[in-house]
């Protein structure tokens, strides 16, 4: 979806829709697999040096278990407001240079902000423990790293120090 703001009239919400394929893009197969759909809606307005988008997106994402690695169909609604400048400085202006906006990769990360980092599917489990490794939270991960000592540097406790003296 993109937007000219040579043909926005400034200061007149202007209201535009459109459904987005994102089967072109690389997603990473162990989060998110797919966005087999995406409505958006967009109300844009323009005042002259800050072009104000407000969205209204509707997406179903396939994103992968984090216990199964399965499908895990997820419904995304997002009301959002996003603003531009084609001037650099403001921190809270997304800087745009171009008069032709392109407002997809804006839409693809306003949906991966609300997929969340852990997607289990309903009724998974952590798989059990088995022969020659083990299931630890990050917590017992940390806490055992914490305690490892380096074998390497062992060695050293055992060599007897001559004290010179003087």
């Amino acid at each position: 979806m993109k937007i000219n703001r040579l043909l926005l009239l400034e200061g007149k919400e202007e209201t535009y829709e459109e459904d987005i394929d994102f089967s072109s893009y690389p997603f990473n197969p162990t989060h998110v697999r797919n966005i087999p759909f995406c409505h958006c809606q967009i109300k844009a307005v323009d005042y002259g040096d800050i072009l104000r988008v407000i969205f209204h997106i509707k997406a179903q994402v396939i994103a992968a278990c984090s216990y199964t690695l399965e499908d895990v169909p997820l419904e995304i609604n997002i009301d959002d407001e996003l603003s531009f400048s084609d001037q650099e400085g403001d921190e809270e202006l997304i800087y745009e240079p171009n008069n032709i906006i392109d407002l997809d990769p804006h839409i693809l990360s306003l949906i991966f902000a609300k997929i969340p980092i852990k997607v289990v599917k309903p009724g998974a489990k952590l798989p059990e423990d088995g022969q020659g490794y083990s299931i630890i939270s990050e917590d017992e991960y940390y806490e055992k790293q914490s305690q490892k000592k380096n074998s390497a540097w062992d060695i050293l406790d055992s060599i007897p120090i001559e004290e010179e003296n003087k």
